[in-house]
């Protein structure tokens, strides 16, 4: 009996380290999700879904975030009008994204999740040239992360809603990433 007790007692601790460990707001976000569908009765595994709407919430707000500050902290007009351009577009795909969520029941992050969040950090504590410089890789790399990840929505998503929301941002994502690699070849061959 008392060794029974004492597995209880251990399979709790697991169970609370694991739910207290990770406090990233995408996967508590991508878990509140799957929750939701587990409870609503649905068989399939919803995980690869969920995580894809809790990314993209993050990744569009981490491009608005950082556009607002290179709104204010470039030097370069270019950065500064591209920035400009990514807070409008990624705003228009947030709340696309939301209005999907709405409609599909997934939950998504009210905050950048932890590694949108070192980015971002990353990219501000910078100034002058070298913000400019910082800003473009890293929103370079994170529109190719987005890229990727969308086309493996729409490839491999379950919820249909999710895969059209998916496939309607593609080409913008696609045409972010053309004008986002002019910009930094055209800084890079100053």
């Amino acid at each position: 009996m008392r060794k029974h007790i004492l597995n209880v007692f251990a399979l709790l601790a697991m169970a609370l380290a694991t739910a207290c460990g990770s406090d990233d707001s995408i996967n508590q976000a991508a878990d509140q999700s799957v929750q939701q569908f587990e409870e609503a009765g649905v068989q399939e595994d919803m995980r690869n879904d969920a995580l894809f709407a809790a990314e993209a919430a993050s990744a569009s707000m981490l491009q608005v975030q950082l556009g607002e500050a290179a709104s204010s902290m470039a030097v370069s007009p270019e950065v500064q009008g591209l920035a400009q351009e990514m807070v409008q577009a990624h705003q228009n795909i947030l709340n696309d994204l939301r209005d999907m969520a709405n409609q599909s029941n997934f939950v998504l992050p009210s905050t950048l999740g932890d590694a949108h969040h070192k980015v971002y950090q990353e990219v501000t504590d910078k100034s002058g040239i070298s913000f400019d410089l910082t800003y473009l890789k890293r929103i370079v790399d994170q529109n190719e992360k987005l890229i990727e990840r969308y086309e493996d929505m729409v490839k491999h998503g379950k919820v249909m809603e999710l895969k059209q929301y998916a496939s309607k941002q593609l080409p913008l994502l696609r045409e972010h990433q053309q004008v986002l690699e002019k910009l930094q070849d055209s800084i890079d061959n100053l």
